[in-house]
């Protein structure tokens, strides 16, 4: 019999500060599919699905969201509604970018949000539309290769074109002052928007990765990287950004969202919480979740999680108790010949400050074997758990459970696929 081993490490979680991670309050399933963002105006969260519409959410308590109300924008693909991607607000109105063009909603009553048709100039499937921003009474939008558009939002409910900047491939923007960063293919360019009308680029400078997102806050520009993590810039000269600092995350970072003082990064597997200590951008915190996470928004130091098919809420600050974290929810098996066997492993590690206590582990298929079972974990300690797949004709899927004491996730079930 041949035996192979590929070992997976996980080595970010020796970075984290001991005893501050994320704690999870609450998931929640709505009618919306494919969620791509998540916006707050005021104390409503709003949730673009590409699937089945907008869901819009009270956060009046931040820990506990009550779900308010599902529109879906008749008249297009996607369950036979508009496809919705990105949503900014201000006030009583948001703007949602669609496949048909830039919807406005009102939502002075967010329990009975209405369409009220879209801005003038950007419907008919003309456009491929991306991010957005809003500063004052000016909404920008990023359209890949049509470039970024300005509008007045004076009147919330009939913007007024003001001015476009062309680009190769705007897929993020966002304003500062009056400044206008656009995140343009793997090149962030810098515009002066003083003067609206007549946008004028005045810097640029290539990443060396699609840049996915752009946020600021404190003075800091972060941009998502994608495969290569986040970076962070320095604002002081507003016109000529310079670099501070990369974190390369561990998966696809896609979205960024600043808050007391860290940022939040929604990372495809998981959610990672970065933070600027004046020399580098670290790792602070960190839940693997393995739900496809979208998109990041925050309110104090809750944080509201877009995950395709779920909403979850965390919240970052001290774990008195046990906490528990892996590096996967799922071990992906290559092909085994019949009778050979192929080991992978699986780190576990204890971000909390009192003792991780293993209840019960186990594999209900005898096709996959844990090598060392999980022990008793110490504040901070990683325990590396090597699961071997013996391949036969018989079934070839099963879970490894683990019972602990972490109170908000008492029992995980990494996935494994075989044959």
């Amino acid at each position: 019999m041949n035996i192979y081993k590929n070992h997976i490490f996980l080595l970010l979680f020796s970075q984290i500060l001991l005893g501050k991670n994320l704690t999870i309050h609450n998931t929640y399933d709505p009618i919306s599919r494919e969620l791509l963002d998540a916006e707050i105006v005021g104390n409503t969260l709003i949730l673009p699905g590409n699937l089945q519409g907008i869901e819009f959410y009270d956060i009046s308590d931040p820990q506990t969201p009550v779900h308010l109300d599902n529109l879906q924008i008749q008249g297009g693909g996607g369950g036979g509604n508009t496809r919705c991607y990105y949503a900014r607000g201000t006030e009583n109105y948001v703007y949602v970018t669609t496949h048909r063009g830039v919807a406005i909603v009102n939502i002075s009553n967010p329990s009975n949000p209405q369409h009220s048709g879209y801005i003038s100039g950007t419907g008919g499937n003309q456009y491929i539309l991306e991010n957005m921003d809003i500063s004052g009474e000016v909404l920008t939008v990023s359209a890949h290769a049509d470039g970024v558009f300005f509008f007045d939002i004076s009147d919330p409910e009939n913007p007024e074109w003001i001015s476009t900047f062309s680009m190769q491939n705007a897929w993020a923007v966002i304003l500062y002052n009056n400044y206008s960063y656009v995140a343009d293919g793997e090149t962030i360019r810098v515009l002066d928007v003083s003067t609206i009308q007549n946008p004028m680029e005045i810097s640029f400078w290539n990443t060396g990765s699609a840049v996915k997102d752009l946020a600021i806050a404190e003075g800091l520009l972060y941009a998502a990287l994608g495969s290569d993590g986040v970076s962070v810039y320095d604002l002081t000269n507003a016109g000529s950004p310079v670099f501070l600092s990369n974190y390369n995350t561990s998966a696809l970072a896609n979205r960024v969202q600043p808050f007391n003082g860290k940022c939040a990064v929604s990372d495809w597997d998981d959610v990672e919480i970065l933070e600027w200590d004046g020399s580098q951008l670290e790792l602070v915190g960190f839940k693997a979740n393995g739900r496809r996470t979208m998109a990041i928004n925050s309110s104090g130091n809750y944080i509201y999680s877009a995950e395709w098919m779920w909403l979850q809420v965390f919240e970052y600050g001290e774990i008195e108790d046990a906490d528990i974290d892996i590096s996967s929810w799922e071990l992906n098996y290559p092909y085994v010949e019949n009778g050979d066997s192929y080991t992978l492993s699986l780190d576990v590690t204890n971000n909390g400050n009192s003792a991780l206590i293993v209840e019960d582990q186990y594999i209900s298929n005898t096709d996959f074997q844990i090598e060392n079972p999980l022990q008793n974990l110490s504040p901070g300690e990683t325990q590396t758990v090597n699961i071997t797949y013996f391949a036969d004709a018989g079934n070839s899927s099963s879970g490894y459970l683990i019972f602990t004491n972490d109170p908000d996730e008492p029992q995980i079930t990494v996935e494994l696929n075989g044959n």
